[in-house]
């Protein structure tokens, strides 16, 4: 009874842990390839808060709590963020299109130009997703409905090395390409070469 305490007990527990972000990890022979699911604010994520970040200032943040997200993965890897902004209007911004962020999006407001600046940034035990704009204003597009995020946490290697050899643990279905090519695959052509659900 003891035994089966303790199980139920750890079972819980790590429901709880994942409970704050489920993760799609595709272990590829090797350290396995990290990754939130689709994240939506307000559902499966926090909703929307404006804080000020250090060295960014003020900014809409989406603060997601993420235990595997330690100093030592952000450093060993290649950190890929992904957004889908559906939350602007087919006018401003094609519909359904996923891409790597920093992500600049322009339009009028008012009589006034402005660009809103997408970003997601690991720090250890967090993903924040951020907007930022020159006015710190976030209305009307920030907090739409539409919005959402993804990110991938691939394993570095070195491609100097003979052969272009992962470093050890490090995915074998992405360890042909350096992290300039990762950046410069469409979400498609990651999703594909990666193995992993769109």
């Amino acid at each position: 009874m003891k035994i089966n305490g303790f199980f139920s007990a750890m079972m819980l527990f790590s429901a709880v842990i994942s409970g704050s972000c489920k993760k799609d990890i595709s272990t590829q022979g090797g350290q396995p390839l990290q990754s939130s699911e689709w994240l939506v604010p307000g559902d499966n994520a926090p909703v929307w808060q404006n804080k000020n970040i250090d060295g960014i200032g003020p900014a809409q943040v989406l603060e997601i709590t993420d235990p595997a997200i330690t100093p030592e993965l952000i450093k060993n890897s290649v950190v890929l963020v992904y957004g889908n902004l559906g939350g602007y209007p087919a006018a401003i911004r094609q519909p359904g299109k996923v891409e790597l962020m920093r992500l600049l999006v322009s339009y009028i407001r008012g009589n006034n130009p402005r660009t809103d600046v997408w970003s997601g940034m690991p720090v250890a035990g967090k993903m924040l997703i951020m907007l930022t704009n020159p006015d710190n204003e976030y209305d009307p597009y920030g907090n739409a409905l539409g919005h959402t995020f993804r990110y991938f946490f691939v394993p570095k290697y070195d491609p100097n090395t003979a052969g272009k050899k992962p470093t050890e643990g490090a995915s074998t279905l992405l360890a042909k390409y350096s992290e300039d090519d990762l950046r410069n695959m469409t979400y498609e052509q990651f999703c594909e070469a990666a193995g992993v659900k769109k």
